[in-house]
């Protein structure tokens, strides 16, 4: 059953003074109805799932109907495809890299979904089918519990291209890992697959591929008949860790991030890639 709710935040046709546009007929983000469970699909599997403009704002505006909505007791999270979300979408990446309007929008939405994310008073059970990375990699560690197939792996590579680490990461991996090794997989950007992942502790346990869905959907289903304020209570509390930070960590990467993206680092590796792109055309 496909879901319709809205709650109180309704869909607004343009966000930011006009500077990003929102398709009311876009389906690059699925909803699916399973009793008390919701199943948010990220559905442009042909691309590998990545963070488009419409995905990154709709995903903020679901975070918090899905807060209003009564209904829900478990949110699973996963990607059509073979991938979860394998980065960001590269005319979102150019539009960013050439508009200060558009990067500073994008940025703000980021403080609002992370804002978003970590408010919503429900579990959400991430089923990572394949690569996470990126804004895939921050999905994961906003998520309460992280199952990976086997096959699946998260990458962190914002560095690479000349910005610092992404906004929900900066808020979780130094409580979910190690700090040296959480500094190692961002200064590096290297791909840690689905068992690493779960020693260091970004992931709770691997699953075989074909059975991902079956035991996230079995695991939601379970956790939905816990008593929701005992569990709603409890998810508040933990999550008073990573929101202590918000008004310091968080804003302090958003301001850097901003520098990085007008800067020359970054300005320079995006038109270095943005020139590739158009000699493969």
């Amino acid at each position: 059953m496909r879901w319709a709710g809205r709650g109180r935040h309704q869909r607004p046709g343009r966000l930011r003074g006009d500077v990003i546009s929102v398709s009311e007929t876009a389906e690059e983000v699925l909803v699916e109805s399973h009793g008390e469970v919701r199943v948010i699909t990220l559905n442009r599997p042909d691309a590998r799932n990545p963070a488009s403009t419409t995905m990154l704002f709709r995903l903020t505006e679901l975070a918090r109907e899905l807060a209003d909505d009564k209904t829900v007791r478990v949110v699973v999270l996963t990607g059509a495809g073979k991938a979860f979300s394998a980065g960001g979408d590269f005319k979102h990446f150019v539009a960013t890299a050439t508009d200060p309007a558009v990067a500073r929008a994008t940025l703000d939405n980021g403080r609002e979904f992370v804002q978003a994310m970590l408010d919503l008073p429900i579990p959400v059970i991430a089923a990572v089918n394949g690569a996470a990375v990126g804004f895939g990699a921050t999905l994961a560690a906003l998520s309460d519990i992280v199952l990976m197939a086997d096959a699946a792996f998260i990458a962190e590579p914002h560095v690479n291209v000349g910005l610092v680490l992404g906004d929900g990461i900066s808020v979780t991996w130094p409580f979910l890992v190690a700090l040296n090794k959480a500094k190692e997989l961002v200064y590096t950007g290297d791909r840690i697959y689905a068992a690493d992942a779960v020693a260091c502790g970004l992931a709770n346990r691997v699953v075989p591929s074909a059975d991902l869905m079956t035991e996230a959907l079995a695991l939601a289903e379970r956790i939905a008949r816990q008593p929701r304020s005992a569990l709603e209570g409890s998810k508040a509390i933990l999550n008073m860790y990573p929101k202590a930070v918000l008004s310091t960590v968080l804003e302090s990467m958003l301001v850097r991030q901003y520098d990085q993206i007008t800067g020359p680092d970054h300005g320079r590796i995006a038109q270095e890639l943005i020139a590739k792109a158009g000699a493969r055309k």
